[in-house]
């Protein structure tokens, strides 16, 4: 018994050398009785100063304390004697020496990519949306001794359109660098990269617009069927190559800034496949094999014209779009051309080189030829059901794994189009999907289900797993090998792998969901993204809306939905504006299926009837 006694008490004491060993070994750079002194250089820029502030604010918040003691140690920032990255704008070194930190960035974003690398990393904080971070706290803040970590951006170009990214903190903090929808980005936030003209669909409508020159110059533009069409430009005309020319000198001429690392200039299609079809641009579309080329042989000739001018830091955009999506075979882009490849055909079901979903067979195809020939290749990705918009959109499982795609196919930009009518539309998970989509692009090989987890457990609370669930039961039924899931896909259908069985158990994880949460606001975030789950069963007849259940039931459980949406402050529920307002016809949300619950499908026959329905409906109501 004392020998047993005498190698507990041994093995006790060499537990606890070790755990005093490596506290010992670590270098505490903060606690409740002091801050680091955070050190700035001479002359400090605006990008440095914000910073060090950023810094001490989240270092008080985590500890409590307010000030630095006499020997405290240093965070230091961008000491000119610690060597900086080289990488590229956004890169960044932190590393301790000699019992201070230093954090060295590159360009005017590495430094407070840096710092926010240090508060997530070692501090653990977190940016999940624009109104919620998580910042833990400590009495004590260390690193091991030696303590090294570097960063170089994936992308040179990353911006999505959802509503936290409009938020400087939210964006810089999660390292996205487009400046398209935030507009200009002050240098104290790193500046941004900046599109000088329209973000898209720019040639005729900024560039030559047909506004301006088809009543007196239709030759300008495109020919269709033996007449001249103001949809697009007639690409061979030398004219217009002229016209647009001297446009964006002129434009560069007024907002260029020599001191950004990049700014674009887009000559993009209209968002309509009325190309041109005269003989010249039809013989060059033809030798290049695809209507690219064209486009490209255009776009080329401008940024030939911008480069000759003397704008090293311009880049011409254009787009890979619909028509121009394949590559030519007869024309290079300039190394200042930017070729935006966009994935508007895609299933978003399946990963992007899921060998078995044809629906991405053809893009893939179309990556690897444009890659090959182009060593700028921006991608434009769609992240929401721009249709119906309330209901599941599956790409949450697809996210990363596409992202890593872009990156092993040389693409140098990222724009994740999201729901960017946010804020009249909001009934699924676009605050998760926002995160994610920033995250992967800051780094494609991350901890995703680690990142998705700490989002879900911040923003829902204690039903947080029912959720997580939910949310894998769905991806992982959201597609079969002949059913795919598009960013136009009907609610009614979709998730097609679902049995009854997984319809019950969904209907459960949402009341074990909302039973777990008491906070107000997390059980008000519960309740919107639930509206995803019942606007599919209403589309699709389950549960509550089963056509087993009396029709009177069934018309409860939809005007409760449609009321629910009213009540989250939803005044669109699609792509579309003003005809995808919510219906006040009682014909259309208390009989159809929610797709026609907007007013672009109200009839003077649906609204006719309407007061007969909603009589019928309060009169049943009264007896039942």
């Amino acid at each position: 018994m004392k020998k047993i006694l005498c190698v507990l008490l041994a093995m006790m004491f060499l537990f606890t050398f070790a755990q005093t060993a490596f506290a010992v070994s670590d270098v505490v750079l903060a606690s409740r009785a002091s801050l680091p002194a955070i050190v700035l250089p001479a002359n400090a820029a605006p990008w440095q100063r914000n910073a060090a502030n950023l810094l001490r604010t989240y270092l008080q918040k985590i500890t409590g304390c307010g000030s630095a003691a006499a020997d405290a140690p240093r965070i230091v920032l961008d000491d000119p004697a610690v060597e900086a990255p080289s990488s590229g704008d956004g890169a960044y070194r932190i590393a301790e020496r000699e019992g201070d930190l230093y954090i060295s960035g590159s360009g005017q974003r590495g430094t407070l990519y840096g710092v926010f690398g240090f508060l997530q990393q070692v501090c653990g904080c977190r940016w999940y949306t624009k109104d919620l971070e998580v910042v833990p706290q400590a009495d004590v803040i260390c690193v091991p001794t030696g303590y090294e970590s570097c960063y170089t951006p994936y992308f040179e170009y990353c911006e999505t359109d959802w509503r936290s990214w409009h938020s400087n903190l939210f964006a810089t903090a999660n390292r996205m660098d487009g400046a398209a929808y935030r507009g200009i980005v002050p240098d104290e936030w790193g500046g941004g990269v900046r599109y000088l003209s329209g973000f898209a669909h720019t040639l005729t409508t900024q560039f030559c617009k047909a506004e301006q020159y088809f009543d007196s110059h239709p030759e300008y533009f495109a020919l269709r069927d033996g007449e001249r069409k103001p949809a697009q430009l007639c690409l061979t005309n030398p004219e217009v190559l002229r016209i647009v020319t001297g446009e964006v000198l002129a434009l560069l001429r007024q907002k260029h800034n020599p001191n950004e690392t990049t700014q674009i200039v887009s000559l993009t299609q209209n968002d309509n496949r009325e190309y041109c079809t005269c003989p010249a641009c039809a013989a060059l579309d033809e030798r290049n094999g695809a209507h690219a080329g064209s486009l490209i042989t255009f776009v080329n000739a401008v940024a030939d014209s911008v480069r000759d001018a003397g704008y090293d830091n311009v880049a011409i955009d254009t787009f890979a779009y619909q028509y121009t999506r394949s590559a030519p075979s007869a024309v290079v882009p300039r190394p200042n051309v930017i070729v935006r490849l966009c994935s508007i055909e895609c299933c978003f079901g399946h990963t992007l080189d899921d060998a078995a979903c044809t629906d991405n067979a053809a893009f893939m195809q179309d990556l690897r030829d444009w890659s090959s020939i182009c060593s700028r290749i921006y991608i434009w990705d769609y992240g929401t059901n721009y249709s119906e918009t309330f209901n599941f959109f599956p790409n949450l499982r697809v996210l990363q794994r596409n992202m890593q795609v872009f990156y092993e196919h040389n693409v140098r930009g990222i724009y994740g189009e999201g729901n960017f009518y946010v804020d009249r539309c909001d009934g699924e998970f676009g605050d998760l999907r926002s995160y994610l989509q920033c995250r992967v692009m800051a780094d494609p090989y991350l901890d995703y289900d680690d990142e998705m987890n700490g989002f879900l457990r911040a923003y829902y609370g204690a039903g947080w797993k029912n959720i997580r669930e939910f949310i894998d039961l769905c991806c992982e039924n959201s597609v079969t090998a002949t059913k795919h899931a598009g960013i136009y896909q009907r609610s009614k259908g979709s998730l097609p792998g679902l049995t009854n069985a997984d319809v019950r158990r969904c209907d459960a994880l949402w009341r074990m969901a909302h039973a777990a949460v008491s906070d107000e606001v997390q059980r008000a975030r519960v309740g919107r993204s639930e509206l995803c789950w019942r606007y599919w069963k209403a589309s699709n007849a389950k549960s509550e809306f089963a056509p087993y259940r009396f029709f009177l039931r069934r018309m409860q459980a939809r005007e409760a939905l449609y009321q629910d949406i009213l009540a989250y402050g939803n005044l669109q529920l699609g792509e579309g504006g003003d005809n995808r307002t919510p219906t006040q016809c009682e014909t259309l949300y208390l009989l159809d299926l929610p797709i026609y619950w907007s007013k672009q499908y109200e009839n003077a026959s649906r609204l006719r009837f309407a007061p007969i329905v909603r009589a019928v409906y309060d009169f049943l109501n009264g007896i039942f």
